[in-house]
């Protein structure tokens, strides 16, 4: 289970939030799927962040202050497939939905996020619109961990862990062996994934691989 969450949730393993009976403070080094087995044994709770250090994100996560986010769920279930989706109450009084997706360019989904962030007057993460390398972001906390504050664990209430299947953000766009997103589309041969290059950035249909 630690090296499904780390592969779901990790974006980003130089730097993670840690919470204790404390509260939460920023640590920055490696992490890898053993802080994240120390996480579902209670020992701390992980903050995971959005953003790697290329801009790239695997998931989007609506922050709710209440326990039921049902009518948000089926919303992000027709947008990104359910089998793209879960919802988890995190053990304090609110509700996380996470959509995954495939390593997707910030600047590529950034609209969208606004879109439904107006639409439904809610927090989704990542917050940031605009990525920068100096900027780190915000971070959220991990499924299936130990709430410090409250002393409840979090559940997956719908969807499933193991079965749960990244949407595919663009259907032109490969990964290289550094992680790089190529797009096979640009003039008839391969290049760096980048907005200013993208033939589909003024096309959502093509673009969402729709």
């Amino acid at each position: 289970m630690a090296e499904r969450l780390f592969e779901l949730f990790v974006a980003r393993d130089d730097v993670y939030g840690v919470e204790t009976s404390e509260g939460w403070r920023t640590e920055k080094g490696r992490l890898t799927p053993k802080e994240v087995q120390d996480h579902l044994n209670g020992k701390y709770t992980l903050g995971v962040y959005p953003l790697n250090k290329k801009g790239y994100i695997k998931w989007l996560c609506i922050d709710l202050d209440y326990k039921s986010g049902e009518y948000l769920t089926i919303y992000m279930s027709r947008k990104f497939g359910k089998n793209s989706i879960i919802e988890e109450e995190t053990g304090g009084k609110g509700t996380h939905i996470w959509a995954f997706l495939q390593p997707t360019p910030l600047w590529q989904i950034a609209h969208e996020i606004t879109q439904m962030e107006n639409e439904f007057g809610v927090r989704i993460f990542p917050k940031q619109r605009e990525w920068r390398n100096d900027i780190i972001g915000n971070f959220v906390r991990l499924p299936l961990g130990k709430h410090h504050k409250t002393g409840n664990w979090s559940q997956i209430v719908k969807g499933d862990i193991w079965t749960v299947k990244p949407y595919v953000t663009c259907v032109h766009r490969v990964y290289d062996q550094y992680g790089d997103g190529n797009c096979l589309a640009i003039d008839g041969t391969v290049g760096y994934c980048q907005e200013n290059l993208c033939p589909h950035s003024l096309n959502r249909s093509q673009r969402y691989g729709r």
